[in-house]
């Protein structure tokens, strides 16, 4: 329950994990990559981790669990309001060398954090915008009012530079994780509602929707595989080449199940005789149960 308060954030977020992000943002190895502790912000939002020797033993034994059960971000996609609120100095998501290798200390890069208070995926985005504010151009001498502003209000010598660190900041994140461009939010649930007007509102339909909506922590996961995370963004777009609806039942079924030596199986049926209708037996990795042959059925008609 310490670790699931600890990742629950947004305005009901417990007054102790703010204070366990200062604790972890203080205690950290000697070698710790981000230098400054105010871009600390939180350990499993970010490459850099505490010393754990050193933390009260509460923090050790969150960090304990989160390892051995396997916490880390994993979903299918997530909407831009999560993905704006994450860090992106260290984002955990980025090429570590490649990350580090852009923060390190230089003029531009004290700027964007000390004069213009970058911190988050959503400050970076807004900031690299500017790249293509009206009459920008890319230059130091640049006078639009937008580098004007930068130069009076914020006191930074070099507008132009800063945009494009910041951009070249955002070109690190993989595309699952990159609020720019076209996501699944933007366009899963006009899919739903064009399928709910086409004549089939007795159908139970599959939910398509795949994006995580809600704060930072909904983008974690427990009891994870470990194996390598897919960070391409997905394209969920239904085609509209005019192609017929097909319909069909699935099912899955077990022998004996409940007990040690079940079997089980999912079917996919369209018609008889059809060329796509399938049967298989669930592999044995896989549990053998009516539930596990249903949800496989359902997968493999999808």
């Amino acid at each position: 329950m310490w670790l699931k308060s600890y990742l629950s954030f947004g305005p009901n977020r417990p007054w102790w994990a703010s204070l366990a992000d200062k604790i972890f943002a203080h205690f950290v190895p000697k070698d710790c990559s981000v230098k400054d502790p105010a871009l600390r912000m939180n350990p499993f939002l970010q490459h850099w981790k505490p010393k754990k020797s050193v933390l009260p033993q509460v923090l050790k034994d969150m960090l304990t669990v989160a390892k051995k059960y396997n916490l880390r971000a994993e979903g299918l996609a997530f909407s831009r309001t999560i993905l704006r609120r994450l860090p992106m100095w260290d984002h955990a998501q980025t090429n570590l060398k490649d990350i580090h290798k852009l923060s390190s200390a230089s003029a531009v890069v004290t700027c964007l954090k000390d004069k213009h208070k970058l911190r988050t995926v959503g400050n970076f985005e807004t900031f690299a915008a500017n790249l293509t504010a009206q009459d920008h151009r890319p230059t130091q001498q640049c006078n639009c009012p937008t580098c004007e502003r930068m130069i009076i209000d914020f006191r930074c010598s070099n507008p132009h530079r800063c945009f494009t660190r910041a951009a070249q900041f955002l070109n690190l994140l993989p595309s699952k994780w990159d609020p720019r461009g076209e996501h699944p939010e933007d366009y899963e649930d006009t899919q739903m509602e064009e399928t709910l007007t086409e004549g089939i509102q007795e159908a139970t339909l599959f939910d398509r929707r795949v994006t995580t909506h809600g704060f930072e922590g909904s983008i974690f996961r427990i009891f994870t595989d470990q194996a390598p995370l897919a960070n391409v963004r997905l394209d969920m777009k239904l085609d509209s080449d005019g192609t017929s609806e097909l319909t069909l039942a699935t099912d899955g079924s077990c022998l004996r199940n409940g007990d040690r030596d079940a079997v089980a199986g999912a079917g996919v049926f369209v018609d008889i005789a059809h060329p796509s209708n399938l049967s298989i037996r669930l592999p044995a990795e896989i549990g053998q149960s009516n539930q596990t042959g249903e949800a496989v059925a359902t997968y493999l008609a999808s």
